[in-house]
């Protein structure tokens, strides 16, 4: 039976009803807030949440064990997949006192607690992907005698292959199951490739990357971690700013390493000209890495132009809500992907096992659930883009740049998401509206996202920020609907009802 995402939600409860649901309730604006500002109270009632931002309590669990009784509490520990992670995460931050322990498939390291080296290390578990997943926690729990049972899933001798085969087919003739990578999420997929192609870019004195588009937090944090300090990411974050893209190219020419952009971005669907981004990157050698997650690869067909694509199976593919997963698509038209194929390899973080099974589970609803939320969302835009107390309606076919997604997408193949503004009070609306809040998209049920309050909190808390997001174009009350499989007139009803409060 599918889980609806209309109704009322208690703070805390994590849809679907799943030990590992990636989505967690955030009912009122009170409660968003709390959250944000790491209200205890609201906090103890979240014993899971979007992974990589709120540890998971089997996680937790598992630390608590590894501690040993006699520590005194001085030290903080942190989950990583393996060894190289944690080095990698002290060489990143210049962290002096720490250690390091192998636990067989995974590694744990420690640094001084509530310190400054702490909100490090836990950064880097968010921007890099790196940590292990609430599935392999609970595993070892179960192994070791800690948990009487665990999850219990179908077998399926080789469920990687079964995945790389739906993805690749979704991305078009260019890609093949061998062509892709698959890692712990999108953000670590998306890491490990930047990381290599860092790497790579160097030795041929390529230091200018550019990012198009206001993109995904992490995606944006990636770059400006990996990035060193002679080098230069350029930011074009609105899609009034992409016409600079040509002056760009011709000041810097062969010292550009390369273009990351979505399509659509993330959270204002913006589309570029992809084609012609690709001629520009052709000119100078440069890589042109895209993630069409917003809409899927299975609507956006970048394949043809991209030299790598950057995929969240999270979104769409794992459309129940508990799994996380990414993927690296490397076209085989292109030698400058390929070039960073084995390297990015060795990098990326596989996915668990059982993550692996339970994504298997799920995807071969891949296609059918991207073709029902693409009719549903177009209806439901229509409504929000006549609805008196609605503000500016972002979505991929946005007449902004329609014809630019359109050319790779063709019509009426906009995928699940739509960002709006109310005219309102943004609060009554948040509080009155009688559907899921919470982060992520791309599932059975619909999700209506805070976005700025959940990914750009700490912007909105700073003069220097609020100025950051106003030049992006990005409201404080931009709100990012992710429709569901229910009724699409259901949807519009619930809507409805909620701007009766503004």
């Amino acid at each position: 039976m599918r889980v609806s995402g209309l109704g009322r939600f208690a703070l805390g409860q994590p849809v679907p009803d799943r030990e590992h649901a990636v989505c967690v309730s955030l009912p009122t604006f009170r409660d968003l807030i709390g959250y944000e500002e790491k209200d205890p109270g609201i906090r103890a009632s979240m014993r899971s949440g979007y992974p990589r931002f709120v540890q998971h309590h089997q996680i937790g669990k598992l630390i608590r064990h590894l501690d040993s009784p006699e520590q005194n509490g001085e030290w903080q520990r942190f989950l990583f997949s393996d060894e190289k992670s944690c080095r990698e995460a002290i060489g990143q931050y210049a962290i002096s006192s720490s250690k390091i322990t192998d636990h067989g498939s995974f590694a744990s390291l420690q640094v001084i607690g509530q310190s400054e080296d702490a909100d490090s290390i836990g950064a880097f578990l968010q921007h890099s992907g790196c940590g292990i997943s609430s599935r392999q926690a609970e595993n070892h729990l179960f192994e070791i005698g800690e948990l009487d049972k665990r999850e219990t899933l179908a077998q399926n001798e080789d469920p990687g292959r079964l995945i790389k085969e739906v993805i690749a087919k979704a991305h078009g003739p260019e890609v093949s199951e061998s062509d892709v990578l698959l890692g712990s999420s999108g953000a670590n997929a998306f890491y490990s490739l930047f990381q290599t192609a860092c790497e790579v870019s160097r030795p041929k004195g390529k230091n200018l990357w550019i990012r198009l588009g206001w993109l995904y937090l992490d995606t944006i944090e990636a770059m400006n971690l990996l990035t060193g300090d002679d080098e230069q990411v350029i930011a074009l974050d609105h899609l009034d700013d992409f016409g600079k893209l040509d002056g760009i190219f011709e000041e810097y020419g062969e010292r550009i390493a390369g273009v990351v952009t979505e399509f659509p971005t993330n959270p204002l669907l913006h589309a570029c000209n992809l084609e012609r981004v690709k001629d520009l990157c052709l000119k100078a050698n440069a890589l042109l890495v895209v993630d069409p997650t917003m809409a899927s690869p299975k609507n956006a067909k970048v394949s043809g132009l991209a030299d790598v694509v950057v995929n969240s199976l999270t979104k769409y593919a794992g459309s129940e809500g508990d799994v996380m997963m990414g993927s690296l698509a490397f076209p085989r038209s292109s030698p400058l992907g390929r070039e960073l194929f084995d390297k990015t390899s060795e990098l990326i973080c596989p996915p668990f096992l059982r993550d692996l099974l339970r994504m298997a589970e799920q995807i071969p609803s891949y296609e059918n659930f991207i073709e029902q939320t693409n009719q549903s969302l177009i209806k439901v835009v229509d409504f929000l883009q006549t609805h008196p107390k609605i503000g500016k309606v972002y979505w991929a076919y946005q007449s902004a740049n329609q014809k630019a997604f359109e050319k790779q997408a063709g019509p009426d193949r906009p995928g699940c998401v739509a960002s709006f503004e109310t005219k309102g009070s943004f609060e009554s609306f948040y509080d009155r509206l009688e559907m899921l809040k919470s982060p992520s998209f791309g599932t059975h049920f619909s999700i209506c996202c805070p976005y700025v309050y959940l990914a750009h909190y700490k912007l909105l808390k700073t003069e220097v920020g609020r100025k950051k997001l106003a030049q992006a174009k990005l409201s404080p009350n931009l709100l990012r609907l992710s429709v569901g499989t229910e009724d699409p007139d259901l949807i519009i009803e619930t809507l409805k009802d909620a701007l009766r409060a503004t």
